[in-house]
């Protein structure tokens, strides 16, 4: 039997954790470059929250949505230094979430081939996972960028699975219930959820859950051996 593993990248092969750091330093240097006096990480979220679901039908990349909340809400128009700050910062402060390395090394050792499929634009995309020196780790990569088109929307798992070579058996991981688990249950993909506590209790749609790749080897092991 053919298999393939589709991946999302942020939150998922990143840690949570780092993902908000490296935004806060962002918007720190920001806040203290335009003289904005209060704080504004908690704004920048929730306002990019909204119009990250508005993308589904309208897309941009994340680089707009960041101009387009900083100019509207704070009056501030990025430069080009602000924009590669912003990919630095995440270039620099960016970790694999535990069992990363060992998880690829189960893949390659049975063959299976792994496409990541993720919301962000190409740009950020090459950069970081260059950065964390994982590029290479990957058959294909597909960004939303690629396709004009997010998750949950089918677009951009059925580039995705023509790429894998539409195996006869997928399985998809991320973070988001909406957008990974609910997208890729969509069009029949067998999902694995990546949350930070095994324990959080909330509910989901998909197959497995794992708190890190040391749980994913374990099941993709009971799975296809």
């Amino acid at each position: 039997m053919k298999i393939s593993v589709l991946i999302d990248f942020s939150n998922t092969i990143s840690t949570v954790e780092s993902e908000n750091e490296s935004l806060k330093i962002f918007l720190e240097y920001i806040r203290k470059k335009y003289g904005i006096q209060r704080q504004i990480y908690d704004e920048f979220v929730n306002i990019r929250h909204q119009k990250l679901i508005e993308r589904e039908s309208n897309f941009r990349t994340f680089m707009d949505i960041n101009m387009e909340i900083l100019r509207e809400n704070f009056r501030i128009r990025l430069t080009n230094d602000d924009i590669e700050y912003y990919y630095e910062t995440h270039c620099k402060n960016l970790t694999l979430r535990e069992g990363y390395y060992d998880f690829i090394n189960f893949l390659k050792s049975r063959r299976i081939p792994i496409v990541m499929v993720t919301d962000a634009d190409f740009e950020y995309t090459i950069r970081t996972t260059s950065a964390l020196k994982i590029l290479n780790d990957f058959n294909y990569i597909v960004t939303a960028e690629d396709v004009k088109s997010p998750k949950p929307r089918p677009d951009i798992f059925i580039r995705a699975l023509l790429l894998a070579g539409c195996p006869e058996k997928v399985y998809f991981i991320g973070d988001s219930e909406r957008r990974d688990i609910g997208g890729a249950r969509s069009i029949g993909l067998e999902t694995i959820r990546m949350k930070d506590h095994i324990d959080e209790g909330e509910n989901t749609l998909a197959d497995h859950e794992a708190g890190n790749f040391y749980d994913v080897i374990d099941i993709l092991k009971l799975e296809i051996e």
